[in-house]
């Protein structure tokens, strides 16, 4: 190539290359000078945003372990209190006082329930469970239910309190064949031994009894059976 037409080429490449850097170098100071302006109008938020997030996820955290601290303190309390149990029952209900006072769920509840009893008399006992029952969640309100019954099965008030248990006798709830080996019991106070061997029977028939429950029946049935043949 002619030297000449050599020197102009490199010199229009070099031309070319510069403005190219110039261009570049200019956008990019639009582009910061955009980013500037944005952040000043925005940064402020985002900065506060975070601040938020990461206050909230740190309060978070603090709660989750408090209330893993405060629910370990609890159950060392109510482990305590069952621990007194046959040795010193009124210390025990004393200090399950206590649990049920100051305690977090589940400790409170199994507390209170507990506490209800260890009262002296079976009368005092169904007394103490039929006034917790509506202070305690779920199925733990219709367990205290039933043990009320359990122990005033030889009180004045058995009839009535296993009356009461018809609203939760169903099939679809928890304690449907305690229930039922509730009214089964009763039976038999009565000397009905015909209604009592029904409720046996349904108990045993139930897929959803629980095993010991299903024993107590065919056990109760099998007496029945040996008592009748005497």
């Amino acid at each position: 190539m002619n030297p000449l037409k050599l020197l102009i080429f490199r010199n229009n490449r070099e031309s070319r290359v510069s403005d190219q850097a110039a261009f570049q170098e200019i956008d990019d100071a639009v582009r910061q000078d955009d980013l500037k302006a944005w952040w000043k109008r925005y940064g402020t938020w985002i900065v506060a945003g975070v601040v938020v997030l990461v206050v909230a996820v740190a309060g978070w955290i603090g709660w989750q372990r408090y209330q893993t601290a405060q629910r370990a303190t609890s159950g060392v309390a109510y482990s305590s209190a069952l621990a007194l149990i046959g040795k010193d029952n009124a210390g025990a209900r004393t200090a399950l006082d206590k649990v049920a006072a100051t305690a977090v769920e589940p400790y409170r509840s199994f507390a209170m329930l507990t506490a209800a009893q260890l009262r002296d008399k079976p009368e005092e006992q169904v007394a103490a469970l039929l006034e917790v029952a509506p202070k305690l969640p779920g199925e733990l309100s219709e367990l205290a239910q039933v043990i009320a019954a359990y122990r005033g099965a030889d009180t004045p008030k058995a009839d009535e309190v296993t009356a009461a248990l018809a609203p939760i006798s169903g099939v679809d709830h928890a304690f449907h064949a305690s229930i039922l080996e509730v009214q089964a019991l009763q039976a038999v106070r009565k000397g009905d031994v015909k209604r009592s061997r029904e409720l046996w029977n349904d108990i045993i028939k139930d897929p959803a009894a629980p095993p010991g429950a299903a024993q107590r029946a065919q056990a109760m049935l099998n007496l029945s059976d040996e008592q009748g043949t005497k």
